[in-house]
Formats: structure tokens, sequence, C-alpha cells
């Protein structure tokens, strides 16, 4: 289904992607009339594509075509709601809608990225060879929770909780009061019944599995990448992310004010500001048009070649 008013307003797609041997995902596409860019961009837990729809239409006004998915279970795509059968099924998730927009055609830059877990998902899919964009962008990613549990815990969790107990749901919904400052975004999570707030103790078990198997620092990054975080996150620890991507020259990061965590929801036109002039700084470097009329920000100079993460067929599967 298309909506377009005018030339001026970016069109909205709405589709499944059919999988025979995989659940179908449910797509959101946000098309501006003459897109430069195509970025896919995977939702954080709890939520789903739906609440990044206006930071979507921002983007279009600089050229961005936004591709937003539903993982598997989420939202309004098929599947097991909140529950991670392997880790590689998010990650297979974010391959087949990044061959899907792909297939639209080469734009003059293709980006992937997503905020919390979406961002965590899309780094193992662009680690493991799965997509190759010439660029990502992450928001908050969930590299490591304030939950660290020991060796001894871990092992218990591991050997007994995860085959015995892997489908076991929390008795009590996730809480939202530290997600956003944004009384309206807390409002609809906690309404919109296609929001998971009792994910299964095997999706924890698969997310703690898949962080404690990243390399600190991962000196073989090479995809240029925009970092993004919240000042004082209390559900991601900021010091898992800082220390994967710890003096690599081709990561850019900057911190937002907010003490909470999802900066779409409290600090929208800061985070648009930053990815755009970024994205301005790619273009730069290659030589292709920049976005509109932004000119390149000093503080985000193209400091490092332009380059891919290396194809590590063997990422470490719990």
């Amino acid at each position: 289904m298309d909506a377009q008013d005018s030339k001026d307003t970016p069109g909205l797609t709405l589709r499944f992607l059919d999988r025979p041997d995989a659940p179908d995902l449910f797509l959101r596409i946000v098309r501006p009339a003459a897109p430069s860019v195509r970025l896919l961009f995977m939702h954080a837990s709890l939520v789903h594509s739906e609440y990044y729809l206006p930071f979507a239409a921002q983007l279009a006004r600089f050229g961005i075509e936004t591709w937003l998915p539903d993982l598997r279970g989420h939202g309004r795509s098929a599947g097991t709601r909140g529950h991670t059968q392997a880790w590689r099924d998010p990650v297979q998730d974010v391959a087949a809608a990044w061959r899907a927009m792909c297939a639209e055609g080469p734009p003059a830059l293709s980006l992937a990225g997503g905020e919390s877990y979406g961002a965590f998902v899309t780094y193992c899919a662009i680690r493991s060879g799965d997509i190759a964009p010439d660029a990502a962008v992450f928001l908050s990613p969930a590299f490591g929770l304030h939950f660290h549990p020991s060796r001894l815990t871990w092992s218990l969790l591991s050997r007994l909780a995860w085959p015995a107990a892997g489908w076991v749901r929390p008795l009590l919904a996730l809480p939202v009061g530290k997600v956003a400052d944004n009384a309206a975004v807390r409002r609809m999570i906690d309404r919109d019944p296609l929001c998971n707030r009792r994910y299964t103790l095997g999706f924890l078990l698969h997310l703690l599995a898949a962080q404690r198997r990243v390399p600190v620092p991962d000196l073989d990054w090479r995809t240029r990448t925009l970092l993004l975080l919240s000042a004082e996150d209390p559900i991601v620890d900021n010091g898992a992310s800082r220390a994967v991507f710890a003096g690599n020259a081709a990561v850019v990061s900057a911190v937002g004010t907010t003490g909470f965590h999802s900066l779409v929801a409290d600090e929208s036109p800061w985070l648009v500001e930053h990815l755009t002039q970024w994205i301005c700084t790619l273009e730069a470097g290659t030589g292709r048009a920049h976005l509109g009329a932004i000119e390149p920000w000093p503080e985000h100079s193209p400091d490092a070649a332009p380059g891919r993460a290396p194809v590590l067929p063997s990422w470490p599967r719990p």
C-alpha cells in the first residue's frame, strides 16, 4: 500500500516480506521523492517499526529512504512473540530485509543500523558478513546490559535454565519507565498490544551469549560507524559499547544529554542533526552529492578510509 500526497511528502509503503522457510516479516518503507541514501533501521526490543515512523519522516526531508522491518516475533511480523529459538534467527531477519532493500537498485549510499537490541543485531549481521553496508549507525546499542552474571551464574543459566526453561516468561511485564522521558511514548508502549513486554528466558540467554562473544575491542571492525549514546543509559551499559570500538578510527561517537535509553524518543532533533551531518562526511569522502544543502560538520571529519568489516563466517553461535 502506497500513500503519497505530493512530491514534497514522503511516501509510505507497507508490505510483507514473504519467506517460505522463515517467518514472514512486516516492512514499513518511508520514501522521499528522490532518495540519495537508503537506511535499513532495526527497532529496539519492546517496540516495533511503527515507533520509528516520525524519525524516518524527518530523515526523508534530507533525501534518506528508511526501511523499517519488524523482527520476527515483534510487531506485525510472524513468529513466536518475544522468543528467540537461535541467535542466527534475528540476524537472518536483518539479512532478508537487507536483500529486499538492495533489490530496489543501488542508491548513492546504503546504510544499516538500529536502536538498542536492533543495533546489536545489525552489528552481528555485519560482523558475520550477512550484510555489507557502506556505513552503520548504532543508537544506544545493546552490547552489554547493567545485568552482568558471574561465571558461576552464567554456567548455571546456560547449562540448567536454558534447556529446561527457555520458554518461561516473567510474571511481571518489563517496565517502560526508563525507556524514555517522553510520557507519550511510555503511554503508547504500555497500551500497545503489539509491544513485547514478556520476553522468554531463552531470548535473554541468547542475547547474553551473543554479547559475551563480541571481541573487545573489535580490532577487525572496518565499517564506518556512527555511535550515539545516551548520557546516563539506565538499560544498556555504555561502557560495553565504548570498549568494543575503543581506539577504532572508523567509529565516530557522540553522547546526548538524556538520562533515559531511547534517543529516538527523547532527542530526535539532536539525533537527526548528527546523523545527517555525519552522512555528509561520508559523501564528501566518496565524491557523492551532499544531502540537501547541509555543510559538513567539522567535528565529524572523514578521518578513516571507507571500509567494511571482514567476512567472518564462523560468527560464534550460542
